[in-house]
């Protein structure tokens, strides 16, 4: 809310379509947009949980342009099937935020044979973004907002197992994820950043959410997330706090003319490359090759079907 009143933003006729937004980051990411007046779409896999936060939002910022659309985004099929409701509305698309995210999961795969955290976190965003490109042509100037993860300077991409077949380690594929949200933002301005879309990519911050349902108490005890009490420890945001970067780098004019798909942490552009791993902050250097990128970028294309193996 502080982000928008101090961009001084008011969003009227802009629709904003937020994905899994019924619950942790996503939630505060929508009642940030309809409080700048946006017609704002959630997406949600439950949709008695989308429909209560719907109602909640609307009475807390009055802007009543807030609704639910269906989406599972374990499923490749279910993603072309939501793409084509958004479509037959003929509404426009002026942001899209990519928020719904797993962490740290059990290994297991989707119905598309792909490992869960790659396929909801990646995948399922770049087949989305892409299927709904169109859409966001004819509303230019529109955003792609990614959120990524510091989990990105753990590890990049494992094309000799992009599945994780050999040996699940579920931080690393888990990093894996995130280090693909970065380097689909980066390629995705190399190639339409020049037609009036642009995309980001974002840290939230640690934040204390549904995303840890995977971790057990002595898993985040051994990190060193919580105190004595349990309580996360100082340096974990709110969820509030943890949404006002993707507000950010929505709405913020001082990303107007960076096309390199920039990295946002704390409401501002990232420091770059830091390879200390105990630096809460930064980025991997595997993010910033455009030769990952470009190859991260045409598997995608490959698993999601755009441009099916020959």
């Amino acid at each position: 809310m502080e982000v928008v009143d101090g961009l001084n933003v008011n969003m009227t006729g802009k629709v904003v379509l937020i994905t899994g937004a019924s619950s942790g980051i996503g939630i505060e990411t929508a009642r940030a947009m309809a409080h700048a007046k946006a017609h704002v779409i959630i997406t949600a896999r439950d949709m008695k949980k989308g429909n209560d936060v719907v109602t909640d939002i609307k009475r807390t910022t009055g802007n009543n342009n807030v609704e639910v659309m269906e989406l599972n985004q374990s499923s490749l099929k279910a993603v072309r099937k939501f793409v084509d409701q958004y479509t037959a509305r003929k509404l426009p698309l002026h942001i899209l935020i990519c928020n719904a995210g797993i962490m740290a999961t059990p290994y297991q795969k989707t119905e598309d044979g792909y490992e869960s955290q790659f396929a909801v976190n990646h995948l399922s965003h770049f087949l989305l973004t892409l299927l709904l490109l169109p859409i966001l042509k004819e509303s230019k100037p529109a955003r792609v907002i990614v959120v990524s993860s510091l989990a990105n300077k753990r590890g990049g991409i494992n094309f000799d197992d992009i599945n994780w077949e050999k040996h699940y380690d579920k931080w690393l594929a888990y990093a894996q994820s995130k280090s693909a949200n970065i380097l689909f933002a980066k390629q995705f301005n190399k190639l339409y950043a020049k037609e009036g879309v642009v995309a980001y990519s974002l840290h939230p911050g640690g934040i204390m959410s549904g995303l840890q349902k995977d971790l057990t108490r002595e898993e985040m005890d051994a990190m060193g997330w919580l105190d004595e009490n349990g309580k996360a420890r100082d340096g974990f945001k709110t969820v509030e706090q943890g949404a006002s970067t993707t507000i950010w780098a929505a709405l913020s004019p001082e990303l107007e003319g960076k096309i390199d798909g920039v990295y946002c942490e704390n409401c501002a552009i990232s420091q770059g490359v830091v390879l200390e791993r105990e630096k809460m902050y930064g980025m991997g250097p595997h993010t910033m090759d455009p030769d990952v990128a470009k190859r991260l970028w045409d598997v995608s294309m490959e698993l999601t079907g755009l441009n099916p193996k020959k």
